[in-house]
């Protein structure tokens, strides 16, 4: 039997699997936390998946991915891990637009559990670079699932991403730090912030030290495997993390 955040993560990677059988790797790239934990070895799982799309009208993603959620293979698949009922969301209230498509959906373990996670679809356009690659197997063993080539975006274009993200949420996220000190390692001097402007850098450093260590701790430790947890619950790690983000960011403009 799964914990909660394997099982949501099981479930992402199955949903994946099916969605590849349906449209071309030209047309979709996966991002933000199952990007990284996926090909980058993240100990952080996601809560939600998303991905960028480009190419299939609003319609036809809208009823292939209503149609994967409903299916037969999809639950075949997920509930020898556990997982005994897919609860799909209702469309005539799902965000359906020509720039988000959100898929809400409930998974109903054995143990009576009722999990809420997302899959998201965004249609603001693709970045670059993107690579066509294998989920790391050690990522896919847990489950026993076979070999699975996704298209993601590369190290240097996520941390473009986070940095984005950083520096124009309404709110700063700890996990937003947490993903940039990950991607520090495989990353050049300058790479994450190419093509940043230094208004946008500067005010992702700034809002690295809004972040307290409370909401690390519940919106990041708490999304770790349990043998992680001990570890990286503290504020001199938290601080740690931080000074790397704001290291890599001083980086970017000295570069600049």
């Amino acid at each position: 039997m799964l914990d909660s955040l394997a099982a949501v993560e099981a479930f992402h990677l199955a949903f994946l699997r099916a969605f590849a059988r349906s449209f071309s790797p030209k047309v979709y790239a996966l991002k933000g936390g199952s990007n990284l934990r996926f090909f980058f070895g993240s100990i952080r799982y996601s809560e939600d998946m998303d991905l960028d799309v480009d190419g299939p009208p609003v319609f036809e993603l809208k009823d292939k991915a209503q149609a994967i959620l409903e299916s037969t293979g999809l639950i075949g698949a997920l509930r020898p891990l556990g997982i005994e009922a897919i609860r799909p969301p209702d469309l005539a209230r799902a965000k359906q637009t020509d720039t988000v498509q959100r898929f809400k959906v409930h998974l109903v373990t054995t143990s009576g559990e009722d999990l809420a996670t997302k899959v998201e679809f965004s249609r603001r356009g693709m970045g670059a670079p993107i690579a066509a690659e294998a989920v790391r197997a050690e990522v896919l063993r847990p489950y026993r699932m076979a070999p699975l080539i996704v298209p993601h975006y590369t190290a240097p274009a996520a941390a473009q991403q986070k940095l984005g993200a950083l520096a124009g949420r309404k709110r700063p996220e700890a996990r937003d730090v947490f993903d940039l000190y990950l991607l520090s390692a495989f990353v050049g001097d300058t790479e994450p912030t190419a093509g940043l402007s230094a208004d946008t850098l500067e005010q992702a450093r700034e809002r690295i030290y809004e972040i307290d260590y409370d909401d690390y701790r519940d919106k990041v430790v708490a999304f770790l495997a349990p043998e992680e947890r001990l570890h990286h619950d503290s504020v001199e790690m938290w601080d740690e993390m931080r000074l790397v983000v704001v290291s890599l960011i001083e980086g970017g403009l000295r570069g600049g």
